[in-house]
């Protein structure tokens, strides 16, 4: 009977279990819909006046195109299913297409409601011979541009899989989180219709589109005629994250009159891919958490599952149950309590035996995975290396250190978050701050066996104006790497925070650029091998408590190409900084940096940021009207007014023409960081000279009204010095 009642009994908490996590809908109020066309419509969405919780979660039901039946839609989009427990809602999405001479793009805009596109679910895909697409998507103030790009068979050993997504006639790319909009449209490089011909068909038609994962299945027809359009009716399945508000629920607590969790058998959870929460049942209760009385979490009858927890000895409770023998009252109070004794200690020491031995395979298990993780990520090269001398400065941190040293992974620790992984700052034991970065998923394999020897690459970069890399734990699914801490953020802030840098002289701002010119230059041109950077701009540029620069953020770095062969089909870089170059060929080089160097140096000289989604479409790009600027004679319209003035005139224009020439349209006509830094270092040197420190007037009533001269050199304007400077050496002429 023993073993047979304890069955009994783990097979009840095994009923429970499963019975917490199902839902069941509840009218919010008697007169609105509870049902359009397919779709249960579940508060706090609602269709009708009154019958939404706001203005977000409004939903219209309609008859479909063809008139047939209702359908659900959220703005212009068909709803499918709406999940409260887990804070999503599947919808129908557009798919952007081209064919022939006619193309279209895509454009969907969550701002300003509950919705934002799941990065975990869905997946940028591109479909199509040769087809180059790109998604540029915004979160906040921040925009992220995305790019895949197929191949076909003209390339040797190129056969496009049936069932297979492996960039031959389709390529997928992951999301960045929290992205309320995006934008899909195709590029004409590499997409022609010839550069296609190698697939069968007469017709070839490209489309690209965020769709859902698990809904999505590659088959080859589809790069014939428009098979794939026809199979989907120009709609895939997308999967949105909802959340109510964009308060914690602590916050959001206090506000009683606004809280969304009605039910007073419900709890409030922070969402984690939205600002916001949601709300969930107590255990033991299920309905909507967002109603109130009997609309809302009610108590589920254990007692009436099938088969019970205890048959003919169930006593339902709210939100519980507990289970009664009936049958053996004859035995008297001292015999039932022996017996009840007995069996509470029998039980309890097998739970402590089970439970012991749980808890020991379970230790081996999670050993096993992180001694698998270490190994994928190239953790014993890494100790070999480090056990040779190379890189002793080096250290490989355990979860256990990286969990105590940000407090969990507080949000309340979050510096930043980014599309190559969010940045926590830490403490470790010994007091030291720190930066730590969660990386994003590294999905292919190839990443993993070199993560290990790049972490030893970047270990060993040493320069003052580069963050230093200290350290990695490599015993987790996703890389951590750790940093040092740099106090005074990012130059993106110091530009464009609340007070811009409209105090900082002209002199501070030379010499924040020449700072980050000197630390590309060792990146391209010392470090072994070269590092080409990949994201150069200006909030991967940190100040440090004397405000010099220290470049940061080498998620998208890659050790410089030995040869033509070594190339990417994936466009990675920030939107205003990306170089046209690199955005056509898909390759990158030394010269790519230059281009995005030469960004964040007009940022500096003019204080606008690189791209701004406000005014005209031909002003919306910094570089584009700089130069539009440049070309009409126009350079002092663009300048930062608080740097203007008579003596400043020729510096900027040298610092205006240095921007140029990194901003060309072909790589080989740019300079080498080399050279950005020795002509920012000259005129840095022009700048602190003792001619360019004196006031013009002052010197000019010492001596007597007549123009000042040193060592029977007249004093020349900044002007005229820079042109002498160009023909003779500034060092020289110096001296």
């Amino acid at each position: 009977m023993l073993p047979m009642h304890l069955l009994l009994l783990l097979f009840s908490f095994a009923i429970v279990m499963q019975s917490v996590v199902r839902g069941a809908s509840s009218l919010p109020h008697p007169g609105c819909p509870d049902k359009c066309g397919d779709v249960d419509i579940v508060y706090p969405f609602g269709i009708g006046p009154g019958c939404a919780m706001e203005e977000g979660f409004e939903l219209h039901c309609n008859k479909s195109q063809d008139g047939h039946k209702n359908v659900t839609y959220f703005s212009k989009l068909p709803v499918v299913d709406i999940s409260l427990l887990q804070g999503q809602v599947r919808m129908m999405s557009n798919i952007a297409s081209t064919c022939h001479n006619h193309s279209t793009t895509y454009l969907l805009d969550f701002h300003g409601t509950p919705f934002t596109v799941s990065e975990k679910e869905n997946m940028f895909t591109v479909i199509g011979a040769n087809a180059l697409a790109f998604m540029a998507g915004a979160r906040q103030s921040a925009i992220y541009v995305i790019g895949c790009l197929t191949q076909s068979s003209p390339y040797k050993n190129l056969t496009a899989q049936e069932g297979l997504c492996t960039g031959v006639g389709c390529c997928q790319v992951a999301l960045s989180s929290r992205l309320s909009y995006h934008n899909i449209s195709f590029s004409d490089a590499n997409a022609s219709d010839e550069n296609a011909s190698g697939m069968d068909g007469e017709r070839h038609c490209r489309y690209a589109m965020v769709v859902e994962a698990d809904k999505f299945k590659f088959h080859t027809a589809y790069l014939n005629a428009t098979n794939f359009w026809d199979e989907h009716k120009g709609e895939v399945p997308i999967i949105l994250n909802w959340a109510v508000g964009d308060k914690t629920c602590d916050v959001a607590k206090k506000d009683t009159a606004s809280y969304a969790c009605r039910s007073s058998n419900s709890y409030c959870i922070n969402s984690t891919s939205h600002p916001g929460y949601l709300c969930n049942c107590s255990e033991g209760y299920r309905g909507n958490p967002y109603l109130s009385g009997s609309g809302g979490c009610q108590d589920i009858n254990e007692c009436d599952l099938n088969p019970p927890p205890c048959p003919g000895y169930c006593i339902n409770t709210q939100g519980s149950f507990f289970c009664q023998n009936t049958k053996n009252r004859s035995f008297s109070h001292s015999g039932t309590a022996i017996i009840s004794v007995g069996l509470s200690v029998t039980v309890v020491m097998l739970v402590i035996a089970v439970t012991c031995s749980y808890l020991i395979r379970e230790r081996r298990k999670l050993a096993n995975i992180k001694e698998r993780y270490f190994r994928q990520h190239g953790g014993l090269l890494l100790l070999e290396q480090i056990s040779s001398g190379q890189g002793t400065t080096f250290t490989i941190f355990t979860e256990a250190e990286l969990m105590e040293a940000t407090d969990q992974f507080d949000d309340k620790n979050v510096l930043g978050r980014g599309g190559h992984g969010t940045v926590y700052k830490g403490t470790l034991k010994n007091g030291t701050a720190v930066a730590i970065k969660r990386c994003i998923s590294m999905t292919d394999e190839q990443q993993r066996k070199e993560f290990g020897k790049e972490m030893l690459i970047l270990s060993q970069v040493n320069h003052k104006n580069i963050v230093k890399l200290l350290g990695c734990c490599l015993e987790v699914e996703v890389p951590m790497l750790v940093y040092e801490f740099i106090p005074n953020g990012t130059l993106f802030q110091f530009i464009h925070g609340i007070n811009g840098c409209r105090s900082t002289p002209f002199s501070t701002r030379i010499r924040i650029a020449h700072e980050s010119a000197l630390a590309m230059d060792y990146l391209h041109s010392c470090a072994s091998p070269p590092i080409l950077h990949g994201d150069v701009k200006s909030s991967n540029i940190l100040l440090d408590d004397n405000y010099s620069a220290k470049v940061s953020d080498f998620g998208a770095s890659i050790v410089a190409p030995t040869d033509e062969s070594q190339f990417v089909t994936l466009v990675q870089g920030t939107c205003g900084y990306l170089d046209p170059e690199y955005m056509q060929t898909c390759q990158l080089t030394d010269k790519s940096d230059v281009y995005s160097f030469g960004v964040v140096l007009l940022e500096l000289i003019t204080g606008k940021k690189a791209l701004s989604l406000q005014g005209p479409e031909s002003e919306r790009s910094l570089s584009m009207r700089f130069l539009c600027a440049l070309k009409e004679g126009r350079l002092m319209d663009v300048i930062d007014d608080h740097i203007k003035g008579e003596e400043n005139v020729g510096l900027l224009e040298e610092v205006a023409d240095l921007a140029r020439q990194c901003l060309e349209m072909a790589g080989e006509n740019r300079p080498a960081m080399r050279e950005v830094a020795e002509r920012l270092d000259r005129l840095r040197k022009v700048m602190q000279h003792p001619w360019m420190q004196r006031n013009p007037e002052e010197v000019e009533s010492l001596l007597g009204g007549r123009e000042p001269s040193v060592a029977g050199v007249e004093m020349v304007s900044s002007t005229t010095f820079l042109t002498m400077e160009k023909r003779v050496g500034l060092l020289e002429f110096g001296r």
